[in-house]
């Protein structure tokens, strides 16, 4: 029987936050591409460029830009590639600082409580599924 330490071997939450990603890349990345004016809270194409909204192409370059970057992740997690485990901290690093700057400039109290809550929850299951074999990463 071969240990998790084996090269070669994707532990199990490894592979499911590779999936979780891809799902998430899927279902709301895609979703704003191709939907863009599907939203009650905005009227086209917006994204939030660190912390700040962004509409039309910009919105929509950036949305192709966050897709590149999360599908990356996940193939790179999948591979146990060490990008991967970058991916995931720069990530981290990145919506966390998105987030309050978003908090700070806009004080939406309605829109910040749910993506707040759906954010932290994303970036605690990312660090739990990853960082315990973040030295596997090759």
């Amino acid at each position: 029987m071969a240990t998790m330490a084996s090269p070669g071997l994707r532990p199990v939450s490894v592979a499911i936050a590779a999936c979780l990603v891809a799902g998430y890349a899927a279902m709301f990345i895609v979703w704003d591409i191709v939907a863009p004016f599907e939203r009650s809270y905005a009227e086209g194409p917006v994204s939030v460029v660190l912390g700040i909204r962004v509409f039309g192409l910009s919105a929509q370059l950036m949305h192709a830009l966050q897709l590149m970057v999360a599908l990356s992740m996940a193939f790179r997690l999948w591979k146990m590639q060490r990008l991967g485990w970058q991916l995931v901290l720069f990530s981290v690093g990145y919506m966390v600082a998105s987030f309050t700057i978003w908090v700070l400039v806009y004080r939406e109290s309605g829109l910040i409580g749910g993506f707040g809550l759906f954010y932290t929850v994303i970036l605690v299951m990312l660090l739990v599924l990853t960082y315990p074999h973040r030295k596997k990463f090759v």
